[in-house]
C-alpha cells in the first residue's frame, strides 16, 4: 500500500477513533501541544515537531494509555500583526491607530484563522494522529479566560506586580521582547573611552569604556572590581587618570601617550568615590543621590575596557542589580519607541543609538573623550523584524518568577529528561531566569485583565468573562 491508500484506509475504517475508544478507560497520558503560529503552510520545523509528538503518543497508545491529543494553534502576537502591517503599509503603532484598531484586529483574526484547515490537512498527510476536528486556538474565549484565571491566581499569591525594570524593547514593534525571544547578530557600534572627573581631587579622572554612548545620560554609577589592582598615572598635560593596572600599557600604547605611574590601590578602596558625569550640563535629570563608584566582582573583568564600567541601572540587568544593591538612582530617559525623553535635555527627541554621534561630539567639546573606535559585537535583535533591541526601564506587569525559582528548580530534578543532558541545560536556563514581563503594549493578543484605580492605585484582576460582566 502507498501513503495515500494508508491514509484513506485509516479514514474509512476510523482507525484513529477506534484506537482512542479502545484506550478510553486506560491510564491518562497528557500531550501538551505547544502551538505553532497559524500563519501559512507548515515548514520542516513544525513537521518534525508534530512527528516527534506523534511517535511519543503512538508508543503510549500501544501501552494502553488514554492519550489527550488536542492540537493547538497560536493565533495571537506580533508576528501576525507584522503580516497585517505589511498589508496595510503600516510602519509604526501610530499608523495602526490611524487605520483603526478595530479594523486592524478583524484583519488579524481573519489572517490568523485562514490557514488552520490547510495546516490540519498537512499534519494529517504526515500521518499524525491528533484531534484535528477540535484544535484549541489562542484567540478562543475559553483559552483567554484560562489566562485571565491564571493572572487572578498569580495576584492572589502576590506573584503579579507592576514594576520598572530594564527590559529589551523593539523600537519598531514598540513592544517588550521576552528573554527567550531574542536573536543575536553582529552589529558595528562606536565604542568610546571617556573621562569622568573625580570630585575633591584636582585634575583626576576615572577612565570608563562603553559600547552604548546613548546610555550615558542615564549614568548614575561606575563599577569597579574590589579585588583588582588599580593605578593612578600622570600624563604630560598634568592630568591624572585611573584605570586597572593590567590594562594601562595596552590602552596607553593604543593612544600613543606617554605617562608616569603613580600610586596603586585595590578597587575596594574606591568604594563611594564621587565623580562628575561630563554630560551633566546637557541633561535635565535631577538625581536624588550623587554619582559614585560602586563595587562588583561579578560584572567587572579585565578582558576589555579599562576595569571601570559605566553603570546605567535603567539600561541593563547587571547595572540594575548592582545599582539597587548599592543605592544608585535608576533613570531611563528613553521611551518604548527608542526616543530620548525631555529628561535627556539637549538630546530629547533624538533616537537611541543614532544620538551617539551628537553625544560623542559634545564629549569632544568638553575635552572628555579619550578615544573612539568601531566595535563589532553580538547584539540582541528582535526575532520578528530583526531591529536592534534597546534595554530600557518602562512600567510593565511582571510575574514574580524569582519567588518560585527554587521550587521550579526542585521540580526540574524530578523530571525524566531524554536525553539526560537536557536536565542540566534546563537547570542552567532556570538558574538564569528573572521575573517575566507579561505586558506587551500591542493590539492583537490576550487583553490583560487588570484594572487600576486612578485615585487610589488599587488594582482588580478579573478571572473570567462572567466576572467582567
Amino acid at each position: 500500500m502507498n501513503e495515500k491508500e494508508i491514509l484513506e484506509f485509516w479514514k474509512k475504517k476510523k482507525i484513529y477513533e477506534k484506537s482512542k475508544k479502545k484506550n478510553s478507560k486506560g491510564k491518562k497520558f497528557y500531550m501538551m501541544d505547544g502551538p505553532p503560529y497559524a500563519t501559512g503552510n507548515i515548514h520542516m520545523g513544525t513537521a518534525l515537531n508534530k512527528i516527534l509528538k506523534d511517535v511519543t503518543m503512538r508508543s503510549q497508545r500501544l501501552q494502553g494509555k488514554n492519550v489527550f491529543d488536542r492540537p493547538g494553534y497560536d493565533t495571537h502576537g506580533v508576528p501576525i500583526e507584522i503580516q497585517i502591517e505589511k498589508e496595510i503599509g503600516s510602519k509604526s503603532k501610530k499608523d495602526i491607530e490611524k487605520y483603526g484598531v478595530k479594523k486592524f484586529i478583524e484583519k488579524c483574526k481573519k489572517f490568523a484563522t485562514q490557514y488552520i484547515g490547510v495546516m490540519n490537512s498537512e499534519f494529517e498527510n504526515l500521518g499524525v494522529w491528533m484531534d484535528f476536528s477540535n484544535p484549541y486556538l489562542t484567540l478562543d474565549k475559553e483559552y483567554i479566560e484560562k489566562i485571565w484565571e491564571t493572572f487572578k491566581y498569580a495576584d492572589k499569591k502576590n506573584l503579579l506586580y507592576l514594576g520598572k525594570y530594564p527590559v529589551h524593547v523593539c523600537p519598531r514593534c514598540e513592544t517588550v521582547v521576552a528573554f527567550n525571544e531574542i536573536e543575536y547578530g553582529k552589529q558595528e557600534d562606536t565604542s568610546i573611552f571617556v573621562k569622568f572627573r573625580l570630585k575633591n581631587e584636582k585634575n583626576t579622572y576615572l577612565i570608563i569604556w562603553t559600547t552604548t554612548p546613548w546610555t550615558l545620560p542615564g549614568n548614575t554609577g561606575v563599577m569597579a572590581n574590589p579585588n583588582f589592582v588599580y593605578q593612578k598615572i600622570k600624563l604630560s598635560n598634568g592630568e591624572h587618570w585611573i584605570m586597572a593596572k593590567k590594562l594601562i600599557p595596552e590602552i596607553m600604547g593604543k593612544l600613543e601617550i606617554g605617562y608616569t605611574p603613580e600610586k596603586e590601590f585595590l578597587g575596594k578602596e574606591m568604594n563611594e568615590w564621587q565623580y562628575e558625569m561630563p554630560l551633566e550640563k546637557y541633561i535635565n535629570i535631577k538625581l536624588k543621590k550623587l554619582r559614585k563608584v560602586v563595587l562588583s566582582s561579578r560584572y567587572v573583568n579585565l578582558e576589555e575596557g579599562t576595569g571601570l564600567v559605566h553603570s546605567a541601572p535603567g539600561h541593563g540587568k547587571e547595572d540594575f542589580e548592582v545599582g539597587k544593591k548599592t543605592g544608585l538612582d535608576i533613570v531611563s530617559p528613553v521611551d518604548i519607541k527608542g526616543i530620548l525623553t525631555k529628561e535627556a535635555g539637549k538630546y530629547a527627541g533624538g533616537k537611541a543609538r543614532e544620538i551617539d554621534k551628537e553625544i560623542i561630539n559634545d564629549l569632544k567639546k568638553e575635552n572628555m573623550l579619550v578615544y573612539e573606535m568601531k566595535y563589532t559585537h553580538d547584539y540582541p535583535l528582535c526575532w520578528r523584524c530583526h531591529t536592534p533591541l534597546l534595554m530600557i526601564s518602562i512600567p510593565q506587569w511582571f510575574l514574580k518568577i524569582s519567588e518560585i525559582q527554587k521550587k521550579i528548580l526542585k521540580e526540574n530534578e524530578k523530571i525524566n529528561w531524554i536525553p539526560n543532558y537536557m536536565k542540566l541545560r534546563m537547570k542552567a536556563w532556570l538558574e538564569g531566569i528573572s521575573d517575566w514581563p507579561v505586558s506587551r503594549d500591542r493590539y492583537w493578543g490576550t487583553p490583560l485583565p487588570i484594572w487600576v484605580c486612578n485615585k487610589c492605585n488599587k488594582k482588580i484582576v478579573i478571572g473570567s468573562v462572567k466576572e467582567l460582566e
